[in-house]
Parts: structure tokens; C-alpha cells; sequence
């Protein structure tokens, strides 16, 4: 299982010219956006993304989990073995949903969908 963890701070975006990949059609992958009161991304990866990859790397056929932290913000896109389906998004939502996040996380927005893999 891969896991990776991107800190926007530090973040490296590499853009290659994708024409190797061109004809390859993108899986789909669940995406968790957190919008959140919180700026410090050191905070927001120790208190709300690091426990949400623990929970959701354990959901049957996760291939790979991908998340940042930044001001402000958590993403994650959730790779399943063939793509993502509707009981895969299920599944996510209902482990994001239970999770139970420190009272010092004030969440201004919070989605769970089926998405193209960035």
C-alpha cells in the first residue's frame, strides 16, 4: 500500500508533459475536502489528517491515500483497487463522519465525493 503525505509548505509540484499518460483513462478516487478555522498545517496534519489516513487506509481494497495540509484546509484523494465506486464513497463518508475531531478543529466545510484523480 502507498501512502504519501504532502505538506503545502514544502510542497513540489512537478508537471511533466502527461503524453506518456495521455491515453490512460484516471480512475476515480474519493476526495475528502476539510475547510477548517485552523491555519497551522502542522496542527491540521497531527489533529485531522493524520487520524482520518489511519481510519481510511484500513477500508477494504485502499490502494494509496494522498492528502496535503495547508492554512486553512486538509485534502485527501483515496485510491481503490479499480476506482472508487459508490459503496466505496459510502464507506469513506461514514468514517469521516465519525470521526471525532479535537474542539480546538472548528470545520467550516467538509465534502466527500467521487472525483478525477489530480
Amino acid at each position: 500500500m502507498k501512502f504519501k503525505k504532502i505538506s503545502v509548505m514544502a510542497a513540489v509540484i512537478l508537471v511533466g508533459s502527461g503524453s506518456v499518460y495521455a491515453d490512460q483513462p484516471k480512475l476515480a478516487v474519493v476526495a475528502v475536502r476539510y475547510l477548517v478555522t485552523e491555519q497551522s498545517p502542522e496542527r491540521l496534519e497531527k489533529a485531522v489528517m493524520s487520524p482520518l489516513e489511519r481510519i481510511l487506509v484500513a477500508l477494504p481494497r485502499v490502494s494509496e491515500v494522498n492528502s496535503a495540509a495547508g492554512h486553512g484546509f486538509v485534502n485527501l484523494d483515496i485510491q481503490f483497487e479499480g476506482g472508487a465506486s459508490e459503496q466505496d464513497l459510502e464507506k469513506v463518508a461514514r468514517q469521516v463522519e465519525e470521526l471525532a475531531l479535537s474542539s480546538e478543529i472548528v470545520v467550516t466545510s467538509r465534502t466527500v465525493s467521487l472525483a478525477s484523480p489530480l
